[in-house]
């Protein structure tokens, strides 16, 4: 063992707390993301006296890994007191003077931590990382003042992070709400006999924009990296990764410059984003809808009115599925939204308001995939360093 380390097994130990008088009906779960996330499992008729009462401070994971790829679901509790399904196992820090629960939360948010759990986790039918190799794990624990300074070298990246999703969410509202005025309740403008302000046209989406479903194998590219847009990782960060041609085994789209991205699966305004300023040549997943304005000027006019919740509900009528399975946007029937257009000067004008704002937003998302890159690794770095 290394100078500094010891098995985790001394400072912890396990908590089975059941919810026996049904005192508590606050029910969370554990997500591979490590945190705690409101429980999505149908309760209906559920029994929750035997449900294990987690208080704040403490620890709850999921032994079973094989169903997780290659993360584990662990969470520290930093909330109110909650409920979750006994499958789940609970400890806590014994003597905080010695172990931070912050800290230990930081060892566990380390790659090295999910790659260690997989490996030690063992069964026929399902794999378990059980309690006994839980307490077998060595990490290094330094004095307490160093583990605060270590814990708090993370902690100012989170928020810095969290600043610039506030600020993100306050200039998205800001851009929605102007689209909104504008184009939705016509405010600024003089409404006649038609419903719409004299001066605009009833349009298709047709009639400004064009679907691109131009694909290639990626493997044909003659680059190390490209930057490819995903399912998974749009949902996250909104940002490309930069993949290795190789490593990519099906055909992709092209993304041409200054494209909009629309995620064919369950269509919801959280899935449309503009691609990123300065990124050329470009691919994405398939099940995108790749759109272009025909003049690109009218991008961002055409992002906002697909933000709108009048063009998601249009998209969701028109989908294959239905509400309590996968709705599949049809990309055909996309172009056919009707939509009332205003003449070029007040296009200009609207997006000279909100192309800033949407740069703004652009980036900042660039700041917080940067920071959280390197807030991955930045425990371990200290960690090492603390045990060596």
């Amino acid at each position: 063992m290394k100078s500094n380390y010891d098995i985790l097994g001394k400072y912890v130990t396990p908590v089975d707390t059941r919810n026996k008088d049904l005192g508590n009906d606050y029910l969370l779960g554990v997500s591979i993301s490590k945190k705690f996330i409101p429980s999505i499992a149908n309760t209906v008729g559920t029994d929750f006296s035997a449900y294990k009462i987690v208080k704040k401070g403490q620890f709850a994971y999921g032994p079973v890994t094989s169903r997780n790829g290659d993360k584990i679901s662990i969470a520290l509790l930093d909330d109110n007191d909650c409920i979750i399904s006994s499958s789940y196992s609970v400890f806590e820090v014994i003597d905080k003077r010695k172990l931070l629960p912050e800290y230990l939360m930081l060892w566990f948010r380390r790659p090295e931590f999910d790659r260690y759990a997989r490996y030690m986790s063992h069964g026929s039918v399902r794999e378990i990382f059980g309690w006994d190799e839980m307490c077998k794990i060595e990490l290094p624990v330094p004095d307490i003042a160093e583990q605060w300074s270590i814990v708090e070298s993370y902690n100012t990246i989170e928020n810095r992070i969290n600043l610039l999703k506030e600020k993100n969410d306050n200039l998205e509202a800001t851009a929605q709400a102007i689209y909104q005025s504008w184009f939705i309740d016509f405010e600024p403008f003089e409404v006649n006999e038609t419903g719409i302000p004299t001066g605009w046209a009833v349009l298709k989406l047709s009639d400004i924009a064009n679907a691109s479903t131009n694909s290639i194998n990626p493997r044909k590219l003659a680059c190390s990296l490209i930057p490819h847009y995903s399912i998974p990782a749009f949902d996250s960060s909104r940002l490309p990764i930069f993949d290795n041609p190789d490593t990519i085994l099906s055909n992709k789209y092209i993304v041409a410059k200054d494209s909009i991205l629309l995620s064919k699966l369950n269509p919801d305004t959280k899935r449309i984003w503009r691609t990123i300023k300065g990124i050329n040549g470009a691919i994405c997943s398939t099940e995108f809808v790749v759109i272009n304005a025909i003049f690109a000027e009218h991008r961002d006019f055409l992002y906002m009115l697909f933000n709108a919740k009048q063009f998601v509900d249009f998209l969701v009528s028109n989908a294959t599925g239905s509400t309590n399975s996968r709705m599949r946007v049809k990309p055909t029937s996309t172009l056919d939204y009707e939509f009332a257009c205003p003449p070029e000067s007040i296009l200009s004008r609207f997006c000279s308001l909100i192309t800033p704002m949407l740069d703004i937003i652009e980036v900042n998302l660039l700041e917080i995939q940067q920071l959280q890159a390197f807030n991955v690794f930045l425990p371990s770095q200290l960690m090492i360093s603390s045990g060596s």
